[in-house]
This record gives C-alpha cells, sequence and structure tokens, in this order.
C-alpha cells in the first residue's frame, strides 16, 4: 500500500447509517510490514471497541497477527508463526492451539494488504492458505467512480467486497445478517516519526 509510514481514515456504515469510523495504520519495515486497525463501530449493537493487528514477512504474509474485541467483555484471538518450532500457535482467551506450519499464509488484515500486488485480470480467482481454511479473492471487472477507474475484488468467505483505487482501499463492503456494513476511505495521512528518548 504505502512505502512510507501512513495513516488511512475510514468511516462506517452500517445499513447506510453511519456507524463509527477506523484508523488503519500502516509501517513499512525492512523484514516486512506492520499495520494496526482500530475500530469505533457503535451498530450493528452492542457498541464495540475493535484493533487488529499484522506483522508480515517480505513476501506480505503473516508472521503474527491478533484481534481484540471489546464489547461488554474483552476477547482477544491471536494466530503467531513459529517457524523454528515448525508451528503456527493459535490462541483465544487461555485457549491455545499449536497447528503445523506447513506453508505460508495470509491473516485478514495481511491479505487486504496484499491486494494491491496480486496480478489477477478480472474472472480469475487466488486461493491463499489461511490458518484453519483457506481464503478466496475473486478479481471482478473494474469499477468507474466519480471519473475514476477502481479495481474489484471479491473475498470469501464472508463475502467481502473490496474497491482499490491506485492501490488503496477506498471501499470494503460486507453482509452482516440481512444488512451491508461499509468502510469508506475519508483521508490519508503521513505518520509522523515517533521519538525515541535515550
Amino acid at each position: 500500500m504505502t512505502e512510507r509510514p501512513a495513516l488511512y481514515l475510514y468511516r462506517y456504515f452500517f445499513a447506510g447509517e453511519p456507524a463509527g469510523e477506523g484508523r488503519l495504520e500502516v509501517r513499512p519495515k525492512e523484514e516486512g510490514v506492520k499495520a494496526t486497525l482500530t475500530a469505533e463501530v457503535s451498530l450493528p449493537l452492542p457498541k464495540t471497541r475493535q484493533r487488529w493487528q499484522t506483522e508480515t514477512d517480505r513476501e506480505g504474509f503473516s508472521r503474527y497477527f491478533a484481534e481484540r474485541v471489546e464489547a461488554r467483555e474483552a476477547r482477544v484471538f491471536t494466530v503467531e508463526r513459529l517457524e523454528e518450532e515448525g508451528v503456527v500457535l493459535v490462541t483465544q482467551g487461555k485457549e491455545s492451539l499449536a497447528l503445523p506450519y506447513l506453508t505460508p499464509y495470509h491473516d485478514p488484515l495481511s491479505l487486504l494488504l496484499a491486494l494491491p500486488k496480486l496480478e489477477l485480470i478480472p474472472g480469475e480467482v487466488a486461493r491463499f492458505p489461511m490458518p484453519g481454511g483457506r481464503a478466496y479473492v475473486e478479481r471482478l471487472p473494474d469499477l468507474e467512480v466519480e471519473g475514476r477507474l477502481r479495481q474489484h475484488f471479491r473475498l470469501r468467505p464472508g463475502l467481502t467486497l473490496v474497491q482499490l483505487e491506485e492501490g488503496l482501499p477506498v471501499r470494503i463492503a460486507q453482509q452482516v445478517g440481512d444488512h451491508v456494513f461499509e468502510a469508506a476511505l475519508e483521508g490519508v495521512e503521513e505518520v509522523k516519526r515517533r521519538r525515541r528518548w535515550v
């Protein structure tokens, strides 16, 4: 998405109504990318605070993924690739499960970051391993929105639609029950360097 640290600001909508806002911070590193998506979502109820974090390798595959959802109670889910041990450690709350590490895989956030690099033509489908399953990315025909061309993708499972404009996810839509949850890009900011105190 970017060669320099950047902050992407999103507005959320549920069934066409304002439903919150989110911030996706992407920091390229020598060994890959670190990205954090934080969201305050008011619809559908209950109101939640959510945080997803991914750390990728140079090829964009997940090395570490964490998801935290705070509503009436907090839930934490992590997936960590431990190559030296040959396992993928999946943790939810106090429960952990070690799966054999067979091949590089994506998490939901690393897959979103990988979309601009995919060389798919409309109609083609790519399959990506994920812990406990797989994800499919289908390239749909390009869209023209306000005179600008957008790449269009369908991600499964979950039936998520993603529109990219100049490599940036500008619109994401997912079916939630009988309604659609949408994220629309509102702005991009350069992330300021963090000062290090010695």
